[in-house]
């Protein structure tokens, strides 16, 4: 297939899969900046984790609620209890984490076994998330989920940024930053849930982390830390997808790969411009 025919062959047969990894790739690179600033990057993995455990849950007869009610109760749920546990002085925030993170995944993985109904290709596509096959109903659930956060966000933007690049001024000023950082986790949340939901928590993960990454590097001013992020992640699936079709590929791992990719190239311009500028 040449290009012009990848391209037709997306458009015609797999629209929703071109429109939601590029849907998800903003929204989790959007969200991306401020949890890398905020420096609770592994939050981003642990809530993925929660989101597929709560898919899995819904597989047991107990609790037959529709998969993404189930994924989305377990992470607003989790949100909350974090947002408490990680303000705590006792135990660092990595160690809560990575508490949460062990159990989901032990757990999802225990309850996957005694769910019978479960197939496997359930199985697979409730972990990685299937792309090629979104349905309507997922990528407009997305969608509207994505208008909603996103204009949330967008109207106490200053709020959101505040208590992420500058913690410190905004307490001074009396924001209250455990109530900000609240309202910010939950709205991260929801959003995860969705993506998580629709194309697996691979994708969801890396593209909270590595298009805000490769942001960062470019520039220090918070606007266009989010306009480049946002740039990446919706650039990054166009070309992971046309990549998949070329090379046989699957589609996630072709997608973060080229985020990745595009963090590689980017830290060895700024390494060379550090040498030749003398900056270490």
């Amino acid at each position: 297939m040449d290009h012009t025919d990848i391209f037709s062959t997306l458009l015609s047969e797999f629209p929703l899969a071109l429109y939601g990894s590029i849907l998800v790739g903003v929204t989790c690179a959007f969200l991306g900046v401020t949890i890398v600033a905020k420096r609770v990057v592994f939050l981003g993995a642990v809530l993925t984790q929660v989101s597929v455990l709560g898919l899995a849950v819904t597989f047991l007869p107990w609790f037959a609620v529709p998969h993404t009610v189930g994924s989305l109760v377990f992470v607003l749920v989790s949100v909350v209890i974090l947002s408490r546990m990680l303000t705590g002085k006792k135990i660092p925030r990595d160690a809560v984490l990575g508490v949460v993170f062990a159990s989901s995944v032990a757990a999802r993985i225990l309850i996957l076994q005694k769910a019978k109904k479960v197939e496997v290709s359930e199985i697979e596509n409730l972990l990685r998330g299937d792309i090629l096959f979104v349905t309507p109903e997922l990528f407009y659930l997305m969608l509207g989920a994505f208008v909603v956060g996103m204009g949330v966000y967008l109207l106490f933007f200053k709020e959101f940024s505040f208590i992420a690049f500058d913690a410190e001024t905004a307490a001074a000023q009396g924001y209250r930053a455990g109530r900000w950082e609240l309202a910010f986790y939950l709205l991260a949340g929801t959003l995860i849930a969705f993506a998580t939901h629709m194309v697996g928590d691979l994708l969801v993960f890396g593209f909270l982390v590595l298009p805000s990454v490769t942001a960062l590097l470019l520039t220090h001013r918070v606007a266009m830390v989010f306009a480049v992020a946002v740039v990446i992640g919706a650039l990054a699936p166009v070309a992971g997808l046309y990549l998949a079709f070329r090379l046989d590929l699957p589609s996630s791992p072709a997608i973060v790969g080229v985020a990745f990719l595009i963090l590689v190239v980017v830290w060895l311009q700024a390494a060379v411009r550090g040498r030749k500028t003398g900056i270490s």
